[in-house]
């Protein structure tokens, strides 16, 4: 099953979800789901982003992929073109904000300060970031690898 995770920005605020639903319930993510089998990354990037949010997106820029447990693949999205206003969503509260809170709370999913600087950089190179999870679902391997051209859509 592929997936997608996109950063909303906003100024210097990247726009947070925090999850109602499993996986990563009580955390703060980025929105995002499943991508539908008829869909690119792209398309289902913006269903689950207008889904949750209520925000249409513009232009998508891929940032890289989220390897877990070497199965599950997420590819990663940021965008600061977007237009509405936010809904309640049954996924979660939604809220801005800033870098220096995702990288220092305990209440982001553990492996999103492994990268969110990187991914927010738009200027660098896509990478792979390739996240490893034991039985009791803590992570005990992180690696980031550059993206390669095979591994674009």
């Amino acid at each position: 099953m592929n997936y997608t995770l996109c950063f909303l920005i906003k100024g210097s605020d990247v726009l947070m979800l925090f999850r109602e639903k499993n996986p990563n319930r009580g955390k703060w993510n980025g929105v995002g789901g499943k991508i539908e089998p008829s869909e690119t990354p792209e398309e289902g990037c913006r269903r689950e982003v207008l889904e949750e949010t209520g925000l249409h997106v513009g232009s998508l820029l891929f940032r890289g992929m989220i390897a877990l447990n070497g199965v599950e693949c997420i590819y990663v999205f940021i965008s600061d073109d977007f237009t509405g206003e936010l809904i309640h969503s049954d996924e979660g509260a939604l809220d801005w904000k800033s870098v220096n809170w995702i990288l220092e709370s305990t209440d982001v999913v553990e492996n999103i300060p492994l990268f969110i600087n990187e991914v927010l950089d738009r200027y660098s190179e896509p990478k792979v970031y390739d996240c490893s999870y034991g039985e009791n679902g803590e992570m005990n391997h992180f690696q980031s690898k550059p993206c390669s051209k095979l591994l674009r859509f």
